[in-house]
C-alpha cells in the first residue's frame, strides 16, 4: 500500500518536472521567434517579420509572453497592411485575413480601419473597370449603328441615284419619241406634197408615176419598222429600269430587316431551322432524347416569343443579385455547349432560353440579403430556397416545355458525386440542362470580375472546374474547353 502510494507520488513529480520544462521550452520557443520578427522588421524586412511574429503567437503560452507577442504583432500587421494599400496582393491580403481570425486579440481599429480601407479601394476599382468595360461597350455600340446608318445612307443614296437615271432615262425617250414624230409628220407632209405635185403632173408617165408610188410605199414600210424599232428599245430599257429600281427596294427592305434584328438584340439570331425535342434525359446521345415535335413556323414564333420574355426576366434577376450579364453570358455558353454536344436545334435554342432564367427564384428572396457581403449559416439556407421559389415566375413557359424550364431552375445545384440540393441527385439522375448550366454558371463567375476578386483567364478558370470533378460532368467540360 505504501509502496503504491509512494509510486504515485513519483509519477506526479515526474510529470510536474515535464510540465515544467516542456512550458520554459515552449515559453524560450517564442521569445526566439519574436527575437527573429524584430530583426527582420529592423531590417525592414516586413514578410519575415510577418512570418516570425506568426511562428511567436502560435507558440506563445504564458500571458506575458503573449501580451508582448501581441503588441509588435500589432505593429507588423500594421505595417504589412500600409504597404498592401500601396502594392495590393489580393493572396497576401487573404492571408492577412485568415490569420486574424486565427489570432482575433492581434486586431485593433488602426488594423480594423487599415483593413476596410483596402477593401473600400479594391471596391472601388472593381467599380471602376466595370463603368471602363461599359464605357467601352457603349462606344463600340454606338459605332456599329454609326456604321448600319452610314451603310443605310450609301444604299438610300444609289437608290436615289437610280431612280434620277431612270427618270433621265423616260425623258430621253420621250424626247426621241417627239423628234422621231416631228420626223414623220415632216415626212409625211413632205411625201404629201410631192404626191400633189406629181398628180399635177398626171401627164407624165405611168412608169415615173409607178416608180413613185412604189417608193412612197418602201420609205413608208421603212418608217413603220423603225418605229417599231425604237418602240420595242424603249420599251425594253424601261423593263430593265424598273427591274434594276425593284432590286435596290429589295435590298433596302433586306437591309433595313437586317438592322431592325440588330437593334432588338441577339437573341432570335440564334433561331435555327431542324426538329425540335422536348428534353428530359440525361445522356447527350441525341436519339435517347424523347420523340420529336414538328418543328413549324409557329413552334419558331413560340420559341422567338419565348426567348425574348427570358431575356426580359434574365435581366430582372442580374438586376437583382448583381451580377452584370450573367443570364446572357450563361445562355450563350449552353447554346454553344448543346450543339458541340450533339442535341438538336430545337433542343439547343430550348436549353438556352431556360439558361436565362435558371435563377427566377432568386426574385423571390430578400434583396437585403442578395446584397450582403456576409452571411450567417441559417442565411446561407435560406439562399438555397432560391431553386423552390422559382416556379411561381416559370407560368408563362408552354406546358410542353414545362420541364426543362423546372429541372433548370430547381436542378442546376446538383453534383456529380450527389453533395449538391435540393435533392441531392447523382450521375446520370441529374438532367442535361442542369449539368450543363451548372458547368456554364461556375465558369462565367470564375472568369468575371468580382469586388473581392479578379477575374481568371479562360485556361485557369476550366483548370479550377477539373479540378473539381467530384461537382462538374466531365464531357461538359471537355466541350467547355474546346469553345472557349
Amino acid at each position: 500500500m505504501l509502496l503504491n502510494n509512494c509510486k504515485k507520488i513519483l509519477f506526479s513529480i515526474i510529470i510536474l518536472a515535464c510540465s515544467v520544462i516542456l512550458f520554459a521550452a515552449t515559453t524560450d520557443l517564442s521569445v526566439r521567434f519574436l527575437d527573429k520578427a524584430n530583426l527582420a522588421f529592423e531590417d525592414n524586412n516586413i514578410e519575415d517579420a510577418y512570418k516570425y511574429v506568426n511562428q511567436a503567437l502560435a507558440v506563445a503560452k504564458d500571458k506575458e509572453s503573449q501580451a508582448n507577442v501581441l503588441y509588435f504583432a500589432q505593429t507588423v500587421y500594421s505595417v504589412k497592411l500600409q504597404n498592401l494599400l500601396g502594392n495590393y496582393d489580393e493572396m497576401a491580403f487573404i492571408d492577412i485575413q485568415m490569420n486574424l481570425e486565427k489570432y482575433p486579440n492581434v486586431e485593433n481599429t488602426k488594423i480594423k480601419k487599415l483593413i476596410k480601407q483596402i477593401e473600400t479601394e479594391q471596391a472601388n476599382i472593381a467599380k471602376a473597370a466595370e463603368k471602363a468595360e461599359v464605357q467601352a461597350q457603349r462606344k463600340i455600340e454606338a459605332e456599329r449603328f454609326e456604321a448600319q446608318q452610314e451603310s443605310l445612307e450609301a444604299q438610300t443614296q444609289a437608290m436615289k441615284e437610280q431612280a434620277d437615271a431612270f427618270k433621265q432615262q423616260i425623258e430621253v425617250t420621250k424626247t426621241t419619241q417627239a423628234e422621231f414624230k416631228n420626223a414623220l409628220e415632216t415626212g409625211l407632209k413632205d411625201m404629201g406634197n410631192a404626191f400633189t405635185e406629181s398628180a399635177k403632173e398626171q401627164k407624165r408617165s405611168t412608169k415615173v408615176i409607178a416608180f413613185a408610188v412604189i417608193g412612197i410605199a418602201i420609205i413608208i414600210l421603212i418608217v413603220i419598222l423603225l418605229i417599231i424599232v425604237l418602240v420595242r428599245h424603249g420599251i425594253k430599257q424601261q423593263k430593265i429600269q424598273q427591274e434594276n429600281y425593284v432590286q435596290a427596294f429589295k435590298m433596302l427592305a433586306a437591309t433595313q430587316n437586317q438592322t431592325n434584328r440588330i437593334m432588338l438584340g441577339g437573341a432570335v439570331d440564334l433561331y435555327g431551322k431542324g426538329n425540335l425535342r422536348i428534353a428530359g434525359s440525361s445522356t447527350w446521345a441525341p436519339a435517347q432524347a424523347l420523340p420529336d415535335v414538328p418543328y413549324t413556323e409557329e413552334d419558331e414564333e413560340e420559341l422567338k416569343q419565348l426567348a425574348i420574355k427570358c431575356e426580359e426576366i434574365g435581366q430582372k434577376i442580374d438586376s437583382v443579385t448583381g451580377r452584370k450579364n450573367n443570364s446572357k453570358n450563361v445562355s450563350e455558353i449552353v447554346y454553344k455547349l448543346s450543339i458541340q454536344l450533339g442535341l438538336p436545334q430545337g433542343l439547343a435554342m430550348l436549353n438556352f432560353c431556360a439558361a436565362m432564367i435558371y435563377d427566377a427564384g432568386f426574385l423571390g428572396i430578400d434583396p437585403d440579403l442578395l446584397s450582403s457581403t456576409t452571411l450567417s449559416e441559417e442565411e446561407k439556407e435560406a439562399m438555397k430556397e432560391h431553386v423552390n421559389l422559382a416556379e411561381k415566375y416559370l407560368s408563362f413557359v408552354p406546358k410542353k416545355y414545362w420541364n426543362v424550364f423546372e429541372d433548370a431552375a430547381m436542378k442546376h445545384h446538383e453534383n456529380i458525386d450527389g453533395t449538391g440540393y435540393p435533392k441531392g441527385l447523382k450521375g446520370d439522375e441529374i438532367p442535361q440542362i442542369a449539368r450543363l448550366i451548372r458547368v456554364a454558371e461556375s465558369y462565367v463567375s470564375l472568369s468575371s470580375r468580382r469586388s473581392y476578386r479578379g477575374a481568371m483567364d479562360k485556361e485557369s478558370a476550366v483548370a479550377a472546374l477539373r479540378e473539381q470533378e467530384n461537382l462538374y460532368d466531365k464531357d461538359v467540360v471537355d466541350v467547355l474547353e474546346q469553345i472557349v
